[in-house]
């Protein structure tokens, strides 16, 4: 059995893939298996992956007939993956080739309730490269799951992250009922029940195209939405977090159109946060 399994879903993205796999292929810690989850794609996609899997004998392919969504797709690989560690690749970022060799190291020397280790990340956009998110969150964090809840591990990638395999049997996979933050939002949930740990240097290349989906208003409206749904009774025992959330929808509300609605959501905010000063 491999050490670790990595899961890159792709759909449509033959331009990057390939670069993107090769950067998991060149890692110096070489005990690994590659899956990767073709969700549904209609480009030339499937012949890339079998290439790959006929030049090296790590690559797994697995396809999905039609298009099923991230989540979906990352699902399908974690349900295949054979590895005591699983990792995540985007089919359009580059790993640095120490990568995963500095994460299977920190992660094995941690304890068992440390359920993931997280890298920075160079961002590549058409300004140029930066450090993206430089937050150190270590094991000795007190207030992990509430961190979560307020957003404050909006900047952790999944292709960053490195997760022992059980923490999938204990908090579940990807929900597939988003199609946007849901690996924020897989975030919350571990950290319910795990602690976090950082490398604090870039290992991975960031790129963020015009495209992406972190740019669509409109999904992360919904996503928030559902966030603050499916946390409701948790986000609503801290007067200060809810005042946050409705202060974020109202913001994704401005930007698709939705200005009366965005304003009642400032008044609730404003309401919430005069509440939380008397309690």
């Amino acid at each position: 059995m491999p050490a670790v399994s990595v899961v890159l879903p792709t759909y449509n993205r033959s331009q990057t893939l390939e670069r993107a796999a090769r950067s998991v292929l060149a890692q110096s810690f070489s005990d690994f298996e590659l899956i990767v989850v073709d969700d549904g794609s209609t480009d030339n996609t499937p012949d890339l992956i079998h290439g790959l899997a006929d030049r090296d004998s790590r690559v797994r392919a697995i396809r999905h007939p039609v298009n099923l969504g991230q989540s979906r797709a990352r699902n399908t690989g974690i349900a295949s993956a054979k590895g005591r560690f699983i990792a995540f690749q985007d089919s359009d970022d580059e790993w640095l080739p120490a990568k995963l060799g500095r994460q299977v190291e920190v992660l094995e020397g941690l304890p068992d309730d440390v359920g993931m280790v997280y890298c920075f990340v160079y961002y590549v956009g058409a300004e140029g490269m930066s450090v993206l998110y430089k937050r150190r969150i270590m094991p000795d964090e007190p207030h992990l799951y509430k961190m979560g809840l307020q957003y404050l591990f909006r900047g952790i990638g999944i292709q960053a992250c490195l997760f022992r395999r059980e923490v999938f049997d204990v908090c579940g996979g990807f929900d597939e009922l988003m199609d946007a933050l849901e690996d924020m939002e897989l975030l919350i949930r571990v950290a319910r029940k795990y602690r976090f740990s950082c490398i604090d240097e870039p290992l991975l290349l960031y790129h963020r195209s015009a495209n992406s989906i972190s740019k669509n208003h409109l999904r992360n409206l919904r996503a928030a939405q559902y966030i603050l749904e499916k946390y409701h009774a948790d986000i609503r025992s801290d007067r200060r977090i809810l005042s946050e959330h409705y202060r974020r929808i109202s913001r994704l509300m401005k930007k698709v159109g939705r200005r009366s609605d965005a304003r009642i959501l400032q008044v609730r905010a404003w309401l919430s946060d005069l509440a939380g000063r008397f309690i």
